[in-house]
């Protein structure tokens, strides 16, 4: 996909469908630096932590049961907003605690970009025919163009449970329990409360 200079307010969804079992799958944002690194536990948005850089990057919530129609997790990004440090947002999806299941195991479950400026959707995967063996994956990234910002999407990435997807990118030492979460508590942001979003 070509860089496009208009493309400064990106969505990207979530959704899958939780009627027939319970599953949790979550969504990570890593800012990774013109050296693909992560700089620090800040530079990373996920259901115990947001937003980033007062709001250029802000995660609607936490949904772990997948319940209702359409998308049940949103990651809004504001391009503008980002420091020059920034050089890719780096997209990442995963089965919280997965036990041996796989994308293949939920039902309807999908990834999908809009241009939220146009409200036009850019992409979409379906999880469990795209990555149908994988429990958690990098499927792309959004980084700095000559242009502006442009999207690539690698379809594969690194597998595996978010912690060993920081440690690719160079992020080793993260806070005791960082990835812990306590089940059963839909997280919201303050942001979305408000209606900033």
């Amino acid at each position: 996909m070509k860089p496009n200079r208009l493309q400064q307010s990106i969505k990207i969804a979530l959704g899958w469908d939780g009627s027939a079992s319970l599953f949790d799958l979550d969504m990570m944002a890593l800012l990774v630096d013109c050296k693909n690194q992560l700089r620090s536990s800040e530079h990373i948005v996920f259901y115990n932590q947001l937003t980033a850089f007062d709001g250029a990057l802000l995660l609607s919530n936490d949904n772990q049961t997948g319940a209702g129609s359409g998308d049940d997790e949103e990651l809004y990004v504001q391009l503008s907003m980002l420091p020059d440090t920034v050089d890719k947002i780096v997209l990442a999806i995963a089965l919280y605690e997965p036990g041996g299941r796989t994308f293949r195991d939920v039902n309807a479950a999908f990834v999908r970009m809009i241009n939220d400026e146009i409200k036009e959707e850019i992409v979409r995967y379906e999880l469990g025919e795209d990555f149908s063996e994988a429990a958690g994956v990098v499927i792309g990234d959004v980084r700095r163009a000559e242009e502006g910002w442009r999207i690539v999407l690698n379809g594969s990435g690194i597998s595996g449970d978010f912690h060993s997807i920081c440690c690719a990118y160079g992020l080793t030492s993260l806070p005791e329990g960082f990835f812990n979460k306590k089940k059963g508590m839909n997280k919201i942001s303050p942001l979305h409360i408000k209606g900033l979003f």
